[in-house]
């Protein structure tokens, strides 16, 4: 069976932390969540197993002409791997991803473990939709969780999550952890240049310091200007200004006035 185009899901699904570390283990656990149709399960029935060919995860990688070994190792990866439901502050629930999955002759046939059905269930408000062909041209692991995060989220003028919770969420390495540089450039650059080229998605984002250290991460999807973004217009107003301008001050204050308009 082919792919769908939409992936829908509980928006705590993709909210949700997991440790997945490869590329195509994402592909593979997207393309069978666009599978899932609620008009297929209830809360009493298990879900129906999946079936997808291997070229629709792998086409986009150097597979060798080795999909057998490729799709082992993601396959061992969505086994082995929980996703974890963050419960309040200091709580949290374990779910396994899927019972089963098979490979033969170019195709995968999987099913989901049967208690990740609320993540697909009752989907009127609070769930995540987005276009699976987008999110298979994403060619890192970050890139992939960061966009489905974001998505979760892009209906809100913007979103701050702590570094933390940034962190904990991508899984990110103990380098990362202790130099923001390194995660500014391997993660949150890399991926905002990867989302922007692959997918509809549009956001800025910007670091939030607590004296120093920076501590959240800002993610900004609507018309809402940053703080660098006002602070390069009115560097913009400055340089523009001759002596046939308005003074100053009158050009800051009316955009001040343009800025209030798009909030």
């Amino acid at each position: 069976m082919k792919p769908r185009e939409i992936v829908k899901t509980s928006n705590d699904f993709v909210r949700s932390r997991c440790k997945i570390k490869d590329v195509i283990a994402g592909r593979i656990l997207m393309a069978f969540a666009s599978l899932v149709d609620e008009k297929n399960i209830d809360n009493k029935d298990d879900f129906l197993e999946y079936q997808i060919s291997a070229s629709s995860v792998i086409n986009n990688i150097n597979a060798g002409g080795d999909y057998y070994k490729q799709v082992r190792e993601a396959a061992y990866t969505l086994l082995d791997q929980k996703l974890e439901k963050r419960i309040g502050k200091h709580g949290f629930k374990l779910y396994t991803l899927f019972s089963t999955i098979e490979y033969n002759d170019g195709v995968i046939t999987g099913k989901f473990h049967h208690e990740l059905k609320p993540f697909f269930l009752g989907l009127k408000e609070k769930f995540t939709q987005f276009n699976l062909m987008q999110y298979m041209q994403l060619p890192s692991i970050y890139s992939q969780k960061l966009y489905t995060f974001l998505k979760s989220w892009d209906d809100k003028p913007d979103i701050t999550i702590s570094v933390m919770e940034l962190h904990e969420l991508l899984d990110t390495p103990e380098s990362f952890r202790n130099n923001f540089k390194e995660l500014r450039r391997w993660v949150l650059e890399k991926a905002h240049k990867d989302i922007l080229k692959h997918t509809k998605l549009r956001y800025e984002w910007e670091p939030i310091k607590n004296g120093r250290a920076v501590t959240s991460v800002r993610f900004i999807f609507s018309r809402k200007i940053s703080i660098t973004e006002i602070k390069s217009k009115m560097d913009n107003a400055k340089r523009k200004r001759t002596y046939k301008d308005k003074p100053l001050d009158e050009q800051q204050y009316e955009l001040q006035k343009w800025i209030k308009k798009q909030n």
